[in-house]
């Protein structure tokens, strides 16, 4: 009982915080839905936990129960404060259950069935995570090894290389299979264990099953807003939850690469909301949720980066066309006269292409990774591909390509072609960008029928065309 308490108040503390956080963004705008708010609450919550652990590891103070709650306790009654403060909508918006009773019979069951079929597979995915310890190799040797060492020292004691840990010999400093990676997602262990009271290798997983409420809570409301009917976007949000490698990585809980697809996609989903609406809360809402996903993994420097050409084509439509043509321009004169390997930001880059093509298509095309997501992919890209750089689109348009051009150069032309070719890398870092492909991907099929309201302003629209 006393487990079942601790667990809960660990996930929803800094939930609750993390959504009046979001709704106070909209303090001095027309409400944000609350749905949107909840989706995006618990990664915005979930982060301010880890930064709030950080700030007393920093200070010397030892983490423990009282201090962790009593400062998500304040952060939420500051954020709730500031919700209450919250300007009126501009008008009467329809709830979920009148835009379901506008839809015909056979819709308003089309969309039951999508929420009970996400609610089942999310049911199955906790018991997976609660009743199994951590499973897999990067789960117990790279990300909560430092969630036990941080725990039972009650704040974060440095991880250093092998190399130096067995040269320096002191007991303050420990090592694992990858000291270098950032501290968040080991954070949140060492807090859901803190309220638990002790170690436990089930329970201390429960952010997983959160983040996969979560993401299809705000995935459903950024579809809404992008003038998806309710059924669409549920069954929109059904068949992401329904990928195998992602319920793989959420039932497998305890690695960082569905927080990181989580993070990616949110904010590719916020910031191209900003680019239609220019809400600056939603600029906002996408630059927290892009340094939350900074401090998940090493490649979201990389993956965040690929939001900029989406930016840079929403402010000025001519000059992001330009710069991406520079781009590809770029990268050809370094495959013609770039040297054999360049090092760069602790990788290398390659001038001469990897064959990885008969691994990625069996994984993609062939095997039941992805169900049939890539086809279907293929499909609607074709039958819509006059209007991919319409002004709408175009922002989200360049930011996937920045990102599939992300993956083409990690697969084919860094030593990382080594984990795709023995099948270790490649459908990890291709869950980073699912959520987000899946939003693009609906956002095909629905373009053309707006919401009303959804219209940039003239002035946005002609600074996007300049």
């Amino acid at each position: 009982m006393i487990d079942a308490i601790g667990g809960v108040a660990s996930v929803l503390l800094p939930w609750v915080a993390g959504t009046y956080a979001v709704r106070a963004l909209w303090r001095r705008a027309p409400a944000v839905p609350g749905v949107l708010a909840v989706g995006y609450g618990y990664l915005v919550g979930a982060f301010a936990a880890t930064c709030t652990m950080r700030a007393l590891s920093l200070a010397g103070m030892r983490w423990n129960l009282p201090v962790l709650a009593g400062a998500m306790i304040v952060l939420g009654a500051i954020a709730w404060w500031l919700a209450r403060r919250t300007a009126p909508a501009d008008g009467p918006s329809p709830g979920l259950r009148q835009a379901l009773a506008a839809e015909p019979p056979v819709l308003r069951w089309l969309f039951r069935i999508a929420l009970a079929l996400v609610a089942i597979r999310l049911a199955g995915l906790a018991v997976d995570v609660l009743a199994a310890p951590l499973r897999g190799y990067d789960q117990w040797a790279h990300w909560a090894t430092k969630a036990r060492v941080w725990f039972e020292h009650g704040r974060m004691v440095p991880f250093v290389s092998s190399d130096m840990w067995l040269a320096r010999g002191d007991p303050a400093l420990f090592t694992d299979g990858n000291p270098g990676h950032p501290g968040t997602i080991p954070l949140l262990q060492a807090w859901t264990a803190t309220f638990l009271g002790a170690w436990n290798e089930s329970l201390i997983n429960l952010p997983w099953i959160a983040l996969a409420i979560a993401l299809p809570v705000a995935f459903f409301a950024q579809a809404r807003l992008a003038g998806a009917s309710a059924p669409l976007a549920m069954v929109a949000a059904w068949l992401l939850m329904s990928l195998p490698v992602l319920d793989g990585h959420i039932a497998v809980a305890g690695a960082a690469d569905i927080f990181m697809g989580a993070a990616y996609g949110l904010a590719a989903m916020a910031a191209w909301r900003w680019s239609v609406t220019r809400e600056a809360p939603m600029a906002w809402l996408a630059a927290i949720v892009a340094v939350a996903g900074l401090a998940i993994k090493v490649e979201g420097v990389l993956w965040m980066a690929t939001l900029v050409p989406g930016v840079v084509v929403a402010l000025s439509r001519r000059a992001g066309l330009v710069l991406a043509g520079a781009a590809v321009i770029a990268f050809a004169g370094w495959l013609a006269f770039g040297p054999a390997r360049l090092p760069m930001m602790g990788y290398a880059l390659l001038s001469r292409p990897i064959n990885v093509l008969p691994t990625l298509i069996d994984h993609v095309l062939v095997f039941d990774n992805w169900h049939l997501a890539a086809y279907a992919l293929v499909a609607i890209v074709a039958w819509r591909w006059r209007i991919l750089l319409a002004p709408r689109l175009a922002p989200m348009t360049m930011t996937m390509a920045a990102a599939v051009g992300l993956v083409v150069v990690v697969y084919f032309f860094t030593p990382a072609a080594v984990g795709v070719a023995d099948e270790t890398l490649v459908n990890r870092f291709l869950l980073h960008l699912a959520p987000a492909l899946a939003f693009y991907a609906l956002l095909l099929c629905v373009e053309g029928r707006e919401r009303p309201g959804d219209q940039p302003s003239l002035q946005a629209t002609n600074a996007a065309d300049a």
